[in-house]
């Protein structure tokens, strides 16, 4: 069975598809390109709000974000 994609892979790969740098999409966010690094290694998780901001960017469904993140 294939195994369901993280957040953090989620969010990588959606900001590489849309060809935006790590601090493109931290600044129209409005979050640190730390925290950015931080949610695509999965190393943390965004906050609901931050997560909201990031899918925007990313134009990504927010409940499907949710939901990885939850796992």
């Amino acid at each position: 069975m294939a195994k369901k994609p993280s957040l953090s892979t989620h969010l990588r790969d959606a900001r590489i598809k849309r060809g935006l740098s790590v601090a493109e999409v931290a600044e129209r966010a409005g979050v640190s390109v730390a925290s950015i690094y931080l949610w695509e290694t999965g190393k943390t998780q965004p906050r609901d709000a931050n997560l909201s901001s990031v899918c925007k960017v990313l134009k990504l469904p927010i409940r499907a974000a949710r939901e990885m993140a939850l796992r």
